[in-house]
């Protein structure tokens, strides 16, 4: 069978699809249609198409996709192609947003395909979680709300739906009970350990001395960026004996604001901040830390399932703080492998607690892997996912 996956972003960087083509080409013909930001570097490759768009153009289109068609229309054009040019016969695209793209390119192709919609977050939720839909103006312009009333009649056009955890799977039944429950299967975003095993680290790259606290990842207010800033900056009124290391892009309607926080004198040299790395340094970044950080904003998105990032941080033998979304608590508190705030008093206790007790930090961090291995181990969640494809 051929299969063909559809991601609106960068392949080799989105590791739940790196890693799911890697579980699926041991079994199938995987060809894989993504997009690329940057005109220089578009790129076919035996396995790997790319369609370029930029950046601006892109985020302008897909922020007004909700009721403007041109978005969808660019997708359907080039999925019809790359059906009818591989042979796809069965069609594997990322985020509810894609699903409609793809529906109409198969309708088109005029060819049987079938369609599997694999959700990475909660997206009607997500959305309206963006600044950029924030406000009476913007959210007049881009609609969110749209998506929450397209999403039954999306998942109800697909063959299979597949959730990050059971959690979301449950949601989406409990709203939708039209939605067939063996259709529905869960793939959570387990580290791709094959992969990171030959990640090297870069031991050259020295360590701070003093207790560094690391988040990896989009930087924006959803993802409690700003919580973490302000609970920085209430502890070095007492502890200078910290670093904050922040690495990934900026939110485009967060930028100044974060920019301008980590200028202020009170901050600016307890903090390192980086837009990007490729995927294979971090395990470099993360041998340079101490503890790592997740306080992610409780919300509908949030509690749909663990986010990558999580699993990572457990491979590198880091201890975690977290905020209290149910996933990942959950997670946390059955690996004993962090602390868990609920406010920001409480997020600052846990880091100060994080400071004084190197001991407590090697014991979580040690206990963050083992659990790691022996429950989100490649083969039982490989089958997870080739069940999808077996009902087929």
């Amino acid at each position: 069978m051929k299969v063909g996956f559809v991601v609106d972003n960068d392949f080799i960087n989105d590791g739940r699809v790196f890693k799911e083509v890697s579980i699926l080409s041991s079994k199938y013909e995987v060809k894989t249609l993504c997009l690329n930001l940057d005109r220089n570097t578009v790129a076919k490759s035996k396995d790997v198409q790319s369609i370029y768009m930029g950046k601006w153009i892109k985020d302008k289109l897909f922020a007004l996709s909700s009721w403007l068609p041109f978005y969808n229309w660019i997708w359907a054009r080039a999925i019809k192609k790359f059906i009818i040019e591989e042979g796809i016969q069965l069609l594997h695209v990322h985020d509810l947003y894609m699903a409609p793209p793809a529906i109409d390119a198969i309708k088109s192709s005029q060819k049987s395909v079938k369609l599997v919609l694999d959700l990475h977050e909660n997206f009607p939720a997500t959305i309206l979680t963006y600044n950029w839909t924030k406000g009476r103006i913007k959210n007049l312009i881009t609609r969110p709300h749209n998506w929450a009333k397209k999403e039954k009649n999306i998942l109800l056009q697909v063959d299979h739906i597949i959730t990050l955890s059971n959690d979301f799977k449950d949601s989406l039944l409990e709203r939708y009970t039209l939605l067939d429950a063996r259709k529905i299967f869960v793939f959570p975003n387990v580290v791709d350990f094959s992969r990171f095993k030959k990640f090297k680290v870069d031991k050259t790259k020295q360590r701070d001395d003093r207790v560094t606290f690391f988040y990896f990842g989009v930087v924006a207010e959803r993802r409690g960026i700003f919580d973490t800033l302000e609970v920085f900056e209430r502890i070095l009124m007492n502890w200078q004996n910290i670093l904050l290391r922040i690495i990934g892009p900026v939110d485009s309607a967060d930028s100044n604001r974060f920019h301008n926080f980590i200028a202020k004198d009170s901050v600016r040299n307890n903090i390192e901040y980086v837009k990007w790395i490729p995927l294979e340094d971090l395990l470099t970044e993360l041998n340079r830390v101490d503890v790592c950080l997740a306080p992610f904003h409780v919300n509908k998105q949030h509690n749909s399932g663990v986010a990558n990032k999580i699993f990572q941080y457990m491979y590198a033998e880091k201890p975690l703080i977290v905020s209290n979304c149910t996933p990942q608590v959950k997670l946390i508190n059955q690996a004993a492998c962090g602390l868990v705030f609920k406010s920001q008093d409480e997020y600052l206790e846990c880091i100060v607690s994080m400071i004084n007790e190197k001991d407590s930090r090697t014991r979580l961090g040690k206990n963050a892997k083992k659990y790691l291995h022996e429950n989100y181990d490649g083969e039982s969640h490989a089958d997870e996912l080739f069940k999808v494809y077996d009902s087929i």
